[in-house]
């Protein structure tokens, strides 16, 4: 009996003990496949391509035939190309030479330079434009260069100018006016920051301030202290997010450093905040960059991605975004998850109080940079008491270290407390509402333009950033970026990817970009570079299929001569079928024997054995001369497949072409 009840507790004991078992791998599988349908994708195979893509770079010739354009097109591009560099040349000698004198010893300038245009194109643009900008003065938007010209600037340092570059130049003067007595004095702290601290809690809305140098690195201190005080590893942040270049939370391309501490969800998806509540004991905190509104899931637009015109979309921010980010609040409040807001870019910029006042919608943690310091560099975190500690009162030894040498650096407050005192003033909100209305009048008066004009370019904004879309399909509209050049427009190195406007645009200032903007999308489609479904019939089929063409290159390294040959006899025979079908006595001979195969089908369902002879003998009769009539249309000149090629596949006599 005692060995029975023995048995009977073991094995009540091992079912308790699988049951528990069984719980735990059912609970993780179904984190797990919840995790799996939040996760974006994206960002880690983008890190594993970029292992195996190799360069790719068209010669002079593949370049201008990337969509398969017909050789008239490719002529009148040849011709604009070359006018435009000629152009670009002679009004910018002095910030070409400039650039080029500096290029070998900046490796930030080469990097811009290497990344302006789809890697294909690049190293014909290279050879041909230089693109560098060198400015001495500002004016209003406009921008003085090193050769005279004033530019309409529209890159708006990166997000530095929301009130115009007047107002800077004031409080950076006023800035360090103010502290010149003390001058670069650190350690102790000056006045000033007590009245920053104070303004920044009521704008930000929170208890506490830290400041740092730059937005990137206010990211890590907030990523450090939300992991310090919650005790937990993994930050989640959204597809396509830029948060600064540190590796912690670039988890897709830009960084090689494998992370398993950042988990990239699926902006705008309910299985992301599914997920956030099943790994919420795992989570310091959720990272979240709101000028993704703008284009979800989708990394920062830049012309260096725009292969086609499809790369690059937008989305109404307004009402949507605004939904998500408040379900977005209320789970991380179920979860007691901190929600972090980086503000760096949108930060002063969409409204005074930032995206928290755009959205409505408060965050936990909010990093501000780029404008809040008047025109010097800066980063700010600002937080809740209970995430901003970096020691442990009850354990001594646990610290966050969260320091730097030049936080509040004197100049640095002086400047953002004329900043801070400006933006907090009730007439400031005035301003910013009559910023936002006139940068729409603006993008709803050039889209008006363009649709006039017939040009497939459309403008979109969020507040005063605006993108240019293309509305219909191409290779080349990175090229826009270089015809806006020749028009007077200064851009970041993203091109129109990412584009700003400021309180110091007037309607003057808008007028002037819209002539402008439309102005070079006429060159450009002047110039071939945007050709109708008329003009270019099959242009989507074409440049699908030579898009895949370079993904195969990129992936696997043929041969150049082997690559020169298949060009080259692809090339002779679209001439061949391009003469076999324009002559009247092929035309009627093609008509003939698709008859006959028509006739054949339709004979099938009567004499199935008289059909299959027919067929047959038509089929025999094409492999024997897959053109009838070919000899008539052929007779007055060689046909080209004839032209011989060399070892290496390079054509010897390319003989005459067709008409």
């Amino acid at each position: 009996m005692m060995n029975e009840g023995l048995r009977v507790e073991w094995l009540v004991a091992g079912l308790l003990v699988g049951s528990i078992v069984a719980a735990l791998v059912a609970r993780r599988a179904v984190t797990a496949f919840w995790t799996l349908r939040a996760m974006a994708l994206t960002p880690t195979l983008s890190r594993r391509l970029s292992r195996w893509v190799k360069p790719r770079s068209y010669s002079d010739e593949e370049f201008f035939r990337a969509d398969g354009a017909a050789e008239p097109w490719v002529e009148r591009r040849q011709q604009g190309l070359a006018r435009l560099a000629s152009f670009l040349r002679a009004r910018y000698p002095r910030c070409a030479d400039w650039g080029d004198a500096l290029r070998t010893s900046f490796s930030d300038l080469r990097f811009t330079d290497a990344n302006r245009v789809p890697f294909p194109f690049a190293r014909f643009m290279r050879d041909h434009f230089n693109q560098c900008a060198v400015v001495t003065a500002s004016d209003g938007p406009r921008l003085q260069d090193l050769d005279g010209h004033w530019t309409l600037d529209v890159g708006g340092s990166y997000g530095v100018n929301v009130a115009g570059f007047a107002r800077y130049k004031e409080w950076m003067a006023r800035g360090l006016e103010r502290v010149q007595d003390l001058g670069p004095v650190l350690g102790p702290l000056h006045p000033v920051v007590a009245e920053n601290t104070t303004l920044l809690k009521s704008v930000s809305g929170l208890d506490e301030v830290s400041f740092h140098m730059s937005g990137t690195e206010a990211v890590m201190a907030a990523v450090r202290m939300a992991r310090f005080n919650t005790r937990r590893k993994l930050i989640v942040c959204f597809a396509g997010a830029y948060h600064g270049w540190w590796d912690g939370v670039q988890p897709g391309l830009g960084s090689e450093r494998s992370i398993d501490d950042c988990l990239t969800l699926k902006d705008l998806h309910e299985a992301s905040l599914e997920a956030i509540r099943r790994r919420a004991g795992e989570i310091a905190g959720v990272l979240v960059n709101p000028v993704q509104s703008f284009h979800p899931n989708a990394p920062p637009p830049s012309d260096a991605i725009l292969l086609t015109s499809g790369v690059r979309r937008t989305e109404d921010p307004s009402a949507r975004y605004a939904e998500w980010l408040r379900r977005l609040r209320a789970v991380c409040d179920e979860c007691d998850v901190p929600l972090i807001f980086d503000e760096v870019y949108t930060g002063f910029r969409l409204a005074p109080g930032g995206a928290q006042e755009y959205f409505g919608v408060a965050a936990d943690m909010v990093v501000y940079g780029k404008t809040v310091a008047g025109g010097m560099p800066i980063g700010v975190v600002c937080g809740k008491k209970a995430l901003m500690r970096r020691f442990d009162a009850e354990r001594p030894m646990r610290i966050a270290y969260v320091v730097g040498t030049f936080s509040a650096h004197p100049v640095v407050m002086g400047a953002m407390n004329e900043f801070l005192r400006w933006v907090v003033e009730p007439s400031t909100a005035q301003l910013y509402t009559e910023m936002n209305e006139r940068c729409a009048q603006w993008v709803q008066a050039t889209n008006r333009r363009l649709l006039d004009a017939a040009l497939p370019v459309r403008v979109v904004h969020l507040g005063t950033v605006w993108t240019v879309l293309f509305s219909e399909p191409g290779r080349y509209n990175w090229l826009l970026q270089y015809y806006l050049r020749a028009e007077g427009v200064t851009l970041s190195w993203v091109g129109t990817g990412r584009c700003l406007s400021s309180m110091d645009f007037t309607d003057k200032d808008y007028e002037a970009l819209a002539t402008k903007l439309v102005a070079a999308a006429r060159a450009m489609k002047a110039d071939a570079w945007w050709l109708s479904a008329d003009e270019h019939p099959k242009r989507e089929k074409n440049m699908r299929n030579r898009l895949v063409q370079d993904a195969f290159l990129s992936l696997v390294r043929v041969p150049r001569p082997l690559q020169t040959f298949y060009t080259e006899v692809m090339r002779r025979k679209k001439d061949d079928h391009h003469a076999s079908h324009s002559n009247l006595t092929n035309q009627l001979f093609h008509i003939i024997s698709s008859s006959v195969f028509l006739g054949c089908y339709a004979l099938a369902f009567w004499d199935l054995t008289t059909a299959m002879w027919a067929g047959l003998a038509r089929v025999q009769h094409a492999q024997q001369d897959p053109d009838p009539g070919r000899l008539l249309a052929h007779s007055r000149r060689p046909p080209p497949v004839s032209d011989r090629l060399d070892r290496r596949g390079h054509a010897i006599d390319r003989g005459r072409r067709r008409g």
